[in-house]
């Protein structure tokens, strides 16, 4: 009769159920999508300076120069929101629904109102058509993408507020919170970037 070699076993009782950042599988999923979404638009950003590399004028002869005063309304509202941001991700790491409930609802609003602000600066601040040349193209290709990311990041986390009001709300729903200010993050990042590639390097050619 053959004898069974021993097993290691191992007591996972004391692991916790719910856990924050790179612990959590959900965190990967969120990092996943801004390495896509990143790349995606430096894409976009390498195709604008491809252009521009490729014609004698950039902006064309004729062409205003962009506005600055809403991109840079834009662009202040989003440093601002970095504290917000940062309270947060340590209100939904104290699992203070309350709080999470207050928070959310006012980034989720915040972030429409930034949706609407780039909006604006696309018909407003460009000065420029999609259709009119390369240099229109480009810029809208830049900021269209990166206002999808916008709209969709504002409708994730008016979604969280409405679920932190409205639903049944267990610990495990909090990682989510984290994960989406930590989205916000590079939202934030990635428009400071495209604020200088649309709005003032043209300015600087």
């Amino acid at each position: 009769m053959r004898i069974r070699e021993p097993r290691a076993v191992v007591n996972v009782r004391e692991l916790p159920d719910v856990c924050f950042g790179p612990r959590d599988i959900m965190w990967w999923g969120t990092l996943g999508f801004v390495v896509i979404e990143g790349w995606t638009l430096t894409l976009c950003m390498v195709a604008w300076v491809y252009l521009q590399q490729n014609v004698a004028e950039w902006p064309p002869e004729g062409t205003k120069l962009p506005s600055l005063l809403l991109p840079s309304i834009e662009l202040a509202l989003m440093l601002a929101s970095l504290p917000a941001v940062a309270w947060c991700r340590r209100v939904v790491r104290q699992y203070d629904l309350a709080k999470a409930r207050i928070g959310f609802t006012f980034m989720g609003l915040l972030g429409l109102v930034l949706t609407g602000l780039q909006i604006a600066a696309m018909l407003v601040s460009l000065n420029v058509k999609w259709d009119s040349s390369a240099y229109g193209s480009a810029q809208w290709l830049v900021l269209t993408y990166h206002g999808s990311l916008v709209l969709v990041e504002g409708c994730e986390v008016l979604g969280l507020a409405l679920a932190y009001w409205f639903a049944p709300v267990e610990d495990k729903h909090f990682p989510d919170g984290a994960d989406a200010m930590f989205y916000w993050v590079f939202m934030v990042a990635s428009f400071a970037v495209v604020y200088v590639l649309c709005f003032l390097v043209p300015r600087w050619i």
